[in-house]
């Protein structure tokens, strides 16, 4: 069967639907506890102290280069989409009608809406709880750039940790929050690629635990700073560590990352483009 764009769209919309229904939503609101906890509250009342304004995408960008919350949204994700690509009744029926060709396309789509509304729900969730101590506007707050310097300083709170020098010394804050929001959207989506091919070849679990372990393994080589992290996509997905902390270099480019992603990404979905043409449907059933 040709392509056709219309087909293609009906298949995303369905998936999109059902993903959106999906009782494991409830996941997305429980991991808003620790990040809430460890950098929502401390960001506040360090501005509450110093009783200046934040500005309202700094706790974004702080959850956006966190290892810590690096390391459950990704794991979120992955299990918000294991149900995924569906195989029932009614998604039979589509392949048989659209075909092949247009499912898969319509499956690709649908993990590109899916990881885009994953990053905006999470950016919006998190400036919802600081609004009201939050000004809009393409500039650092003095919360962020001087709180470390000030003897009241929270015991034990360093600033700096969620917003490093490296980040608002080179970048305004919507830049800042414009490419830490897409590199973690790309590492969602090669994510969420990588689970669909291992899918169409019948390896779902398999694919599901390598995708975990990659996660857990990039997570502690970002702790450790081990030059070994940019040998994992997990590192390529923190904005703050590409970039040097007082000078205009980059440690690694952020621009190279991004043309990794998309490389990555362009070869799993021509793999699964492929795959989809000859691959029984029923080995690609949910978890």
């Amino acid at each position: 069967m040709k392509l056709n764009v219309q087909n293609i769209f009906l298949v995303a919309r369905s998936e999109y639907i059902k993903w959106l229904c999906n009782p494991r939503m409830i996941m997305v609101l429980t991991m808003f506890i620790p990040v809430r906890e460890l950098i929502i509250l401390p960001m506040v009342k360090a501005a509450a102290e110093m009783n200046q304004p934040l500005n309202l995408f700094e706790p974004c960008i702080a959850s956006a280069n966190s290892g810590l919350v690096l390391l459950f949204l990704p794991l979120i994700y992955i299990v918000l989409m294991a149900a995924f690509p569906t195989v029932d009744g009614n998604m039979l029926f589509y392949i048989t009608r659209m075909g092949r060709k247009n499912w898969i396309l319509g499956e690709i789509l649908f993990q590109m809406m899916s990881a885009v509304t994953y990053c905006a729900a999470v950016i919006c969730i998190t400036a919802a709880q600081t609004a009201n101590v939050s000004f809009l506007a393409d500039g650092w707050s003095i919360a962020v750039t001087d709180y470390d310097k000030m003897d009241y300083a929270i015991a034990g709170f360093h600033m700096g940790i969620l917003i490093p020098p490296n980040l608002f010394y080179q970048m305004s804050p919507y830049k800042a929050l414009f490419l830490s929001y897409f590199l973690l959207t790309l590492f969602l989506l090669l994510c969420s690629m990588a689970f669909l091919l291992g899918s169409l070849w019948g390896k779902k679990l398999l694919s599901l635990f390598l995708i975990i372990v990659q996660i857990l393994l990039g997570c502690g080589l970002f702790e450790t700073k081990s030059g070994f992290m940019w040998l994992l996509p997990f590192s390529h997905s923190i904005l703050t560590v590409h970039y040097q902390k007082y000078f205009r270099k980059y440690t690694f480019s952020p621009g190279m990352s991004i043309f990794l992603f998309l490389t990555v990404l362009a070869v799993l979905a021509v793999m699964s483009y492929q795959k989809a043409k000859n691959v029984n449907l029923h080995m690609t059933g949910e978890i």
